[in-house]
């Protein structure tokens, strides 16, 4: 009897943590074949810090327009280079024999965003790095009756 496939998230955030939590999960085999596995990273772009409710401009703020066009050209970029660091772990994953692996970015506060993509993607497990931080962990568990695993 073949069993059900896995939806597997692992976060990433180009940190030193995200790649030690790459290499344990590579060193540990935690991934099976038919796993569909999502990476995600979660970019916080709150411009109604800047830009005031609404979207509308709040001059004298921070420097005013150019402030809020360097912020934006800020949030693009680490957008980008986000995307292709992404895929680079996509691609790395696919070297284990890992078939159906997607990368996809978030909005948001990186709690937040990956605490709800998980639960509209029904998440069996959500593998993120720990820096002491247990909240992420308690919620999932108690919220969602996902597993998550913490490492490093």
């Amino acid at each position: 009897m073949a069993s059900a496939s896995r939806k597997i998230i692992i976060t990433y955030d180009q940190s030193l943590v995200s790649l030690k939590v790459l290499e344990w999960v590579n060193s540990h085999s935690i991934l099976l074949p038919d796993d569909d596995v999502t990476v995600v990273l979660a970019i916080n772009e709150d411009f109604s810090r800047l830009e005031g409710p609404g979207g509308l401009q709040v001059q004298g703020v921070l420097g005013g327009l150019d402030s809020t066009r360097e912020y934006r050209e800020t949030v693009r970029l680490l957008e980008k280079q986000g995307k292709e660091r992404l895929e680079e772990v996509v691609y790395a994953i696919k070297q284990l024999g890992i078939k159906n692996v997607k990368s996809e970015t978030l909005r948001g506060r990186a709690q937040e965003a990956i605490t709800k993509y998980a639960k509209e993607q029904h998440a069996d497990i959500v593998i993120c790095g720990n820096r002491g931080h247990g909240y992420l962990k308690r919620y999932f568990y108690y919220i969602y009756n996902t597993q998550i695993v913490h490492i490093y």
